[in-house]
């Protein structure tokens, strides 16, 4: 019940700040909001979500000590170990890369930007990855326990074994953009099925989605630069989703503000590409990133720019939004979603302020 009146207050406030500097509600708005804010008052059972899925509720006072940079991205291990990747000292801004996608600023960070973490008490465990990468993006711990970073700067994507230092998988030229079969132009984002084929979200230029052997042979593409609505139109897939059961990889589609979940082609290759579902506007924003787990998905998505930062939980077979979800004292900008193996916690990073949070869902069991 605390819970509850917390996220009505929230709600209050929001309105109360968006009057106060008077800007027009119209601009972050919609009749919808004040529907949905007047069913959370009548109906108090609402905010936990739909079905047997479990509302995720911020674990109080789990707040790693970290000294760390823009965090771009978490993944979780099969030990069930947060992990993240950051961005040390350095920030992404307009002067990061020139106008053919060239980087412009400095050489590799010296710090470590991989830092694993226990993830009962948030302390870290390990880190590494000094002295090698340049701005870091995106992480997947894969089910074997090899991480998958891409970096952005290098036009990468790597692959590590379990406790490596050194890559055994490099796909890319360093440093050299491009939109070729043997190119990648700011990558985000990797998935890896059970058989280590792996996809990778490319990117912020490329705008496409590359399915490749676990050999690093190209085995296929998927979509276009647009915003035309089409499943293939996409304009910066940012974060990808993999459910193997389902043969459905999802694509966070952040600037067309939707999610697009495609047929993975594990089944049938032929079918890799055929669009399953669209759900658009989950959070009113920017979707950033996404993960499933046995037919649920969770993202996260806006910022306090655009007036709503919010995690959200849909159904993967039915395409129905379940539920919205945030800490109590909310989102600013988060980036990056994992859900642990067990379905037992979600972890959220965000960049400024640079911190990741731990969610715990009330009912597991319907992950």
């Amino acid at each position: 019940m605390t819970m509850f009146w917390l996220q009505v207050c929230a709600s209050i406030c929001c309105f109360t700040c968006v009057f106060a500097l008077k800007i027009p509600s119209s601009d972050y708005f919609d009749d919808s909001i004040y529907t949905e804010l007047r069913n959370l008052l009548e109906d108090r059972e609402a905010w936990k979500g739909g079905g047997s899925v479990g509302h995720p509720q911020e674990e109080r006072g789990w707040s790693p000590k970290l000294e760390v940079g823009q965090v771009a991205g978490v993944s979780v291990d099969p030990l069930g170990r947060p992990v993240l990747f950051h961005r040390g000292t350095r920030t992404w801004d307009y002067l990061s890369f020139n106008a053919t996608h060239h980087y412009q600023e400095g050489g590799p960070l010296e710090e470590d930007v991989v830092v694993v973490l226990d993830p009962d008490t948030g302390d870290v465990l390990r880190s590494w990855g000094h002295g090698r990468f340049f701005l870091p993006h995106g992480i997947t711990v894969d089910t074997k326990g090899n991480t998958w970073l891409t970096d952005v700067a290098l036009h990468q994507v790597f692959k590590f074994a379990v406790e490596g230092e050194e890559p055994e998988l490099m796909i890319g030229e360093a440093g050299v953009p491009g939109s070729d079969d043997q190119h990648l132009c700011k990558p985000t984002s990797v998935a890896v099925t059970s058989s280590g084929d792996f996809f990778v979200a490319d990117g912020y230029c490329n705008a496409r989605v590359l399915r490749f052997a676990a050999d690093g042979t190209l085995k296929d593409q998927f979509g276009h630069q647009g915003s035309d609505g089409s499943p293939g139109a996409l304009y910066v897939p940012h974060g990808l989703a993999l459910d193997e059961a389902r043969d459905a990889l999802c694509v966070a589609d952040r600037e067309n503000h939707r999610v697009v979940c495609l047929r993975a082609g594990l089944r049938d290759p032929q079918e890799f590409g055929q669009p399953i579902m669209t759900l658009q506007g989950p959070n009113r924003g920017r979707v950033f990133d996404v993960a499933a787990l046995n037919g649920v998905l969770v993202g996260v998505g806006g910022s306090e720019t655009e007036g709503v930062a919010t995690g959200f939980t849909a159904d993967l077979d039915t395409g129905d939004l379940l539920d919205a979800w945030a800490p109590v004292t909310g989102f600013h900008n988060p980036h990056a979603i994992a859900v642990s193996p067990d379905a037992s916690a979600i972890y959220v990073a965000e960049i400024g302020p640079n911190r990741v949070w731990k969610f715990v869902p009330e009912a597991p069991v319907g992950f």
